[in-house]
């Protein structure tokens, strides 16, 4: 079924990204570290897990620490324990390591300063690879989470794996700003990344066509009616983010039916779901000039046009501090910037001119 509640996990239930596939695929047989690169809900998940299928891997999800203020070693660890293949062999390998317990298939990991060093699990599964003769695929799944990561940098371990576990391939899957820019910085000369080469992909929405057939087929392979100018108006107003397009398509299949009123229906809902999301990103930072911002954006704005929206509404704004807050809107994804900024997601774009303010806690 083409329309699904979550990511597709093999790569024949993608839809139209064989190019994409066939490149990722490509890169994690060549190259050490692979960025995929994409807006909220484009597909960067499914892609990732459609390109591992059935190539060794572990997989890490990093997107339960969204709405996390920081992330310790130890919750990094956690979600990494059950991750890890279940091969006797490279659990006898990580048992030989201090910190490291295995008791038939489970794995456990002391915490603290007992905590095993990152760079002794890597070097285990590294040499595990080798003997098994294949090359395995380290996925972290929105990988720009752990900048917020205490107590050392991820970017030391990464540079050290570059440079010294040739069995080893990373997959880091993000936006596109907040990964490159804030965890990885490759071009400054202080990060431990620099100079190291990170192959990037970068996933875009569907063309209006192939968003207008994913549509289609998906309904007809439900057994639902459309009207053509129903599907027309949920073309125009998703703009090819095939997350969004999916979620229309279980509204529908849910009614039985596609049309006009359906569509704005559950695109009001869909708007309501990413304001939602938008807004605890502001909460943890309570500052609603956050929001004036994506207001002021909605259409598209200039960094001037800003400004003066967000003094009408707050009061006199220093110059350093809109940037700052524009800079970390970007790196987040929540806007993008070309000759103007605007929210990166159709519906943000939509919900910032309707939906009320977000709350703050006093």
């Amino acid at each position: 079924m083409l329309f699904r509640e979550g990511p597709v996990e093999r790569p024949d239930e993608l839809f139209d990204r064989e190019a994409e596939l066939e490149e990722l695929r490509r890169a994690l047989g060549e190259r050490r570290v692979v960025a995929l690169l994409g807006m909220r809900r484009i597909g960067k998940t499914s892609l990732a897990k459609a390109a591992t299928w059935n190539l060794p891997r572990v997989y890490v999800d990093v997107r339960e620490f969204e709405w996390r203020t920081y992330i310790t070693w130890d919750d990094l660890y956690g979600v990494l324990k059950s991750a890890l293949p279940r091969s006797r062999r490279l659990l006898e390998a990580l048992s030989g390591i201090s910190g490291v317990s295995v008791a038939g298939l489970e794995i456990s990991f002391a915490v603290g300063r007992r905590r095993p060093p990152p760079t002794e699990l890597l070097k285990a599964l590294d040499k595990w690879a080798e003997s098994e003769g294949v090359r395995v695929v380290f996925v972290i799944d929105e990988a720009q989470e752990l900048y917020k990561l205490k107590g050392g940098s991820f970017a030391p371990v990464l540079a050290w794996a570059y440079d010294n576990l040739s069995n080893l391939a990373f997959l880091l899957t993000g936006s596109k700003v907040g990964l490159i820019h804030r965890l990885l910085k490759p071009d400054d000369p202080q990060s431990p990344m620099y100079g190291r080469y990170i192959y990037t992909i970068n996933v875009r929405p569907l063309p209006r066509d192939r968003a207008r057939e994913f549509l289609a087929r998906g309904l007809e392979e439900a057994g639902v009616k459309y009207a053509g100018e129903a599907l027309e108006a949920a073309v125009d107003k998703l703009d090819g983010v095939i997350g969004w397009l999916a979620y229309l398509g279980l509204e529908a299949v849910r009614a039985g039916r596609l049309t006009e009123p359906l569509v704005a229906e559950a695109l009001e809902k869909a708007a309501r779901l990413t304001w939602g999301e938008f807004c605890r990103f502001v909460q943890l930072r309570q500052s609603r000039k956050y929001v004036y911002i994506m207001q002021a954006a909605a259409d598209g704005a200039t960094w001037s046009e800003i400004k003066r929206y967000l003094e009408v509404k707050e009061g006199p704004v220093y110059d350093a501090e809109l940037s700052r807050l524009l800079k970390a809107l970007v790196e987040e994804g929540w806007l993008e910037k070309d000759d103007v900024y605007k929210p990166a997601d159709p519906l943000l774009r939509h919900a910032a001119k309707t939906a009320p303010s977000c709350l703050l806690s006093n």
